[in-house]
């Protein structure tokens, strides 16, 4: 019985919601995929998601490998960048984002970025200019954009990430209804 009704709730959702995230060490890669499938479980059985995780270091393996990843993440609804350590600026994620925002995104739909920053065992020196860039690359991209500080509490409160999944949904839901609503009335006319 139970197992009907979940076939039924997933066979009707029609919504679909990419996540794509980039993380620059293993403690990081956690609290990614902590945020991943919290996102996930927040939006079942109304979205499906589909999630990819990328080691920072994967962009320069390969220019296919590069440009995949690129695309990959101007595509995504919502992109989740995780780094630990902010005692020193990083190079590579800064080239990333500046590639990252070149890139044009497939649909002009509301999009997410999520900034994980830090945690209990590093320093945070470069905290506000790392947001800063955050920011620039959001911005360029059209994207709304949260930042959270990653120590050992910060996933005994989600509110934070609940709170800004559920405003990020109603105006990507918003967003649908109107290009729906534009296409009726044009087909009408």
């Amino acid at each position: 019985m139970h197992a009907e009704t979940f076939i039924a709730e997933e066979s009707e959702s029609h919504a679909k919601l990419r996540l794509f995230c980039l993380y620059a060490d293993f403690a990081a890669s956690a609290r990614a995929r902590w945020v991943s499938s919290t996102i996930a479980k927040l939006v079942r059985p109304k979205w499906k998601t589909r999630c990819e995780m990328w080691h920072l270091d994967s962009f320069k393996a390969s220019q296919l490998i590069g440009r995949i990843m690129l695309q990959e993440a101007a595509e995504a609804d919502v992109l989740v960048i995780a780094l630990s350590s902010l005692d020193q600026r990083e190079p590579k994620l800064m080239e990333w984002l500046t590639a990252l925002a070149g890139e044009k995104a497939g649909s002009s739909e509301s999009r997410l970025f999520i900034g994980l920053l830090g945690d209990e065992d590093h320093e945070a020196g470069e905290l506000g200019w790392t947001v800063k860039q955050f920011i620039g690359c959001a911005q360029r991209m059209g994207r709304d954009f949260i930042w959270h500080w990653m120590g050992q509490e910060a996933c005994n409160d989600i509110t934070w990430l609940v709170d800004n999944v559920k405003k990020f949904l109603a105006h990507k839901q918003s967003l649908s209804n109107m290009a729906w609503w534009c296409e009726a009335k044009a087909g009408a006319g």
